[in-house]
Parts: structure tokens; C-alpha cells; sequence
């Protein structure tokens, strides 16, 4: 995959993404790789990760990534917008089951997988909360901090959130395999699967060869706390494998 500049992206046409640029970013990659999964032609431009992003803020009206466009449509950067149009644009490889029961699930774990306060976001949260408790963070992560709603009296709480998340995930992919399904819905692939993936990643990076990305940025994202660590079940390492091998391009583009 190539970038192509943020004055390029925002005068194309077709369908365009603003992935962070050297980061496992697990929003912007699952979004990439719905849309390969769909067989969609997309350009690509890349976010600085803490850096101010002007051009691309200007014209998104959004300060993070992933962005993105189709046509003339406004752009957009929710998770649940992206993938409603990724669904919209290739409909004959669907991510959202149509029965009714099976859709407000996959939504339901999408958005505690990826929403405001779901399992990333806190998991974004503790990133953040070693420098920013330290007194001296830089001017980007304090920025990043202040946008995500970092709270120093909330910092004792992330763990224990992530665990209930991960332990609601684990619950759900055992009972599905128990019932003969290798998926989080259903049986087959959905957004859910993808999403976990992606999300898996910046609690246990995959090595290099398949997810390349800087050792220092990799010491970060292995360090999580012992009760964390305890809750990522294996079948969620295993779901998380099989899922990238069989649906993401691998190694990761970044």
C-alpha cells in the first residue's frame, strides 16, 4: 500500500482512508480491512500519530483517524459510520447479519469492543496514563489525553473494565464454539470478528513478520498488568490468529 498525500485525499474521488501511520491502530485497520475483505478500491493518506494533522482536521472536522470519504459525501470517522458504509458500497459480502437478533448483537459487541468507554478506549486510556501521571508528558500525548477524556481519578478503574469486556468476549466465543461455530455471531464471519482482531493487536502484538511496527511502540502496547494479562484467554489469541490469517493482509500496512 502506498500513501498518497492529505491534499490528494481530499480532492479525489472514490473511497479514501486516513490510517495512523505506523501504529496497529485497531479502528483504522479493522476499516482497512473490511474494505479488502469487501473487495473495495480505496486511497490512502497517513495520520501523525499526536501530531495536529491541519489539512486533514480542516477538512474532516475530525482530530483523529481513521478518515473516511466516499466522493462528494461528507467525510466521516465513527467506527459504526465507516462500517455502515462499507456495508452499503459492497452489500454482497456483508458484516451485519440481517436477522434481526443477530444484527443488534454484532452491533452491541462492536460497540463494546470499540465505542466510548468499550474495551479499546479504555485500553487507549491506560496507554496514555503512565506519561500522562508522570508530570512530564509531552505536549502530544497531553493533547491526546485531554481529547479522550483522561481523568487521573478514573486510572484505578481501566483495569478492571478491560477485564469485564474481555471476559464478556471470552464467555461469548466459548459458547459459540461450544455450539459449533468458529465466529462471535452466527456462523460466519462478521464485523465483531474483524474488530477483535484489530483490537486484540494492541494488547498482544503478533510478531514482526506479520504486524511491523517499532520496538519502542511494541514495548508500550506488551506492557499491560498482570490481571489483563490473565484475562486474555487463549481463545481469544487463537480467534484473533485465525482471523487475521484467513481475512487481513498481512503483514500489516501501517
Amino acid at each position: 500500500m502506498q500513501y498518497v498525500s492529505p491534499s490528494e485525499i481530499i480532492n479525489r474521488d472514490g473511497l479514501r482512508i486516513v490510517l495512523v501511520q505506523h501504529m496497529p491502530s485497531p479502528w483504522g485497520q479493522a476499516a482497512k480491512a473490511m474494505m479488502e475483505y469487501k473487495g473495495l478500491t480505496f486511497s490512502a493518506a497517513p495520520w501523525e500519530g499526536g501530531g495536529l494533522n491541519q489539512e486533514i482536521v480542516a477538512w474532516s472536522g475530525s482530530n483523529s483517524a481513521p478518515v473516511v470519504a466516499w466522493n462528494k459525501e461528507k467525510p466521516i470517522y465513527r467506527w459504526d459510520d465507516i462500517l455502515f458504509l462499507t456495508e452499503r458500497l459492497a452489500p454482497a459480502k456483508p458484516l451485519i447479519p440481517e436477522a434481526i437478533e443477530d444484527r443488534v448483537l454484532t452491533l452491541g459487541l462492536c460497540h463494546e469492543i470499540c465505542g466510548e468507554r468499550g474495551l479499546g478506549w479504555n485500553r487507549r486510556l491506560s496507554l496514555f496514563s503512565p506519561g500522562l501521571m508522570s508530570g512530564a508528558a509531552p505536549q502530544s500525548l497531553q493533547r491526546m489525553g485531554e481529547k479522550y477524556g483522561f481523568a487521573p481519578d478514573e486510572v484505578a478503574q481501566l483495569d478492571s473494565r478491560q477485564v469485564a469486556s474481555l471476559n464478556m468476549l471470552t464467555k461469548r466465543l466459548k459458547s459459540q464454539q461450544a455450539a459449533g461455530s468458529q465466529f462471535f455471531v452466527g456462523q460466519g464471519v462478521t464485523a465483531v470478528d474483524f474488530f477483535w482482531a484489530a483490537f486484540c493487536n494492541i494488547f498482544n502484538p503478533p510478531p514482526a513478520k506479520i504486524c511491523p511496527i517499532p520496538e519502542q511502540a511494541r514495548a508500550m502496547f506488551e506492557n499491560i498488568s498482570a490481571t489483563i494479562r490473565a484475562a486474555l484467554d487463549p481463545v481469544l489469541l487463537a480467534h484473533r490468529d485465525r482471523i487475521m490469517t484467513a481475512y487481513f493482509k498481512i503483514p500489516m500496512e501501517m
